[in-house]
């Protein structure tokens, strides 16, 4: 449903995100590893705290790769955020090979020199959301969706509460970088490939099934294939010592180059909400099957996604992808300690 549809009470707090007064409590879940656009969207993240648009509450990195956690380390140091807490996973997890995390962690400074010095993630979101205000806090993932399931799966412990019932309390709002929604009704184009899927089909299947709180997707055609919203190549204008730049470097194998903006989008929504970039299906839920296929249901109304939308008739891309370069050329404001 466009958000011309919806009643006006609630296409206000969509259009002017969770609220106007404070900043956006955020957890980011990431893989940090496969694809350089997770550097982009952590830099957006530390651009919109030095707004103060964004409370980074901590990050949770979903891969195994042995160099993720130190790169997501490397970055919040660079940004004069060196105490954000970091958590990895512990038991299963996916692992994709990097260009650039290895890079990253070596040539900047930072303390955690291997994702097993990291926080347990879960361990993190739920120390992070039991000292949350109740529906404070906003999640954002644009990797596997394993420390979801796993923090879902938690039992009860001491005064906290199991997983399930912590995140009710807690999250407000969880958004996924996730799903291509082809079609009417919406259908997973595996075509396109599913990444955020299929690295943890087990994981994310049980993480959509149980989710209790407000979850919308950010698919694939808002900001990667078959969109064709990109950024990246004039990160060669920042100063050689930019993380962003160094990782795109070492992405591409030299000088940066534009490469689409997916986890840039989830994170722009997260944020700032639909203002004028997006409208929303408001409408069902994903059905998601053992093998990563979906359907939209319409017969029970728990599930969001984004929708392009136009302006005077046309797709407003170029727009979106310059308020998403405009965050990643950000310099930092907080001196490195």
């Amino acid at each position: 449903m466009p958000r011309r549809h919806l009643p006006a009470f609630v296409l206000l707090l969509l259009t002017m995100g969770l609220t106007a007064a404070e900043p956006v409590r955020l957890i980011f879940d990431t893989d940090m590893d496969s694809d350089c656009d997770d550097v982009g969207a952590l830099a957006m993240v530390h651009a919109m705290a030095d707004g103060d648009e964004v409370e980074l509450l901590g990050v949770a990195v979903s891969s195994h790769h042995e160099w993720s956690a130190p790169c997501t380390d490397a970055i919040n140091t660079w940004y004069g955020r060196p105490d954000i807490s970091i958590g990895a996973p512990k038991g299963h997890a996916a692992q994709a090979k990097s260009k650039f995390a290895k890079t990253i962690a070596e040539r900047f400074p930072h303390d955690l020199t291997s994702a097993a010095q990291a926080e347990d993630a879960v361990a993190l979101y739920r120390r992070l959301l039991f000292a949350a205000p109740d529906r404070s806090v906003v999640i954002v993932t644009v990797g596997d969706l394993t420390n979801i399931a796993d923090l879902l799966k938690s039992p009860a412990s001491g005064d906290q509460p199991d997983g399930v019932t912590l995140a009710k309390q807690k999250v407000a709002l969880w958004v996924c970088m996730g799903g291509n929604f082809i079609g009417k009704p919406a259908h997973d184009d595996l075509k396109l490939t599913n990444n955020n899927f299929t690295g943890d089909k087990a994981g994310s299947l049980y993480a959509v099934r149980h989710w209790p709180t407000r979850l919308v997707f950010v698919g694939r055609e808002i900001g990667s294939v078959p969109s064709g919203l990109k950024a990246g190549a004039r990160l060669q204008e920042l100063p050689a010592d930019h993380p962003v730049r160094v990782g795109y470097e070492a992405y591409f194998g030299g000088q940066p180059k534009d490469r689409h903006v997916a986890d840039q989008t989830a994170v722009l929504f997260a944020v700032r909400g639909l203002r004028d970039y997006w409208d929303i299906e408001a409408k069902g839920f994903m059905d998601l099957q053992a093998d990563n296929t979906f359907t939209w249901n319409y017969a029970a109304d728990r599930h969001e996604y984004l929708l392009k939308r136009t302006v005077d008739g046309k797709p407003n891309d170029r727009e979106i992808e310059g308020v998403i370069e405009g965050l990643m050329m950000h310099h930092r404001t907080k001196p490195i300690r």
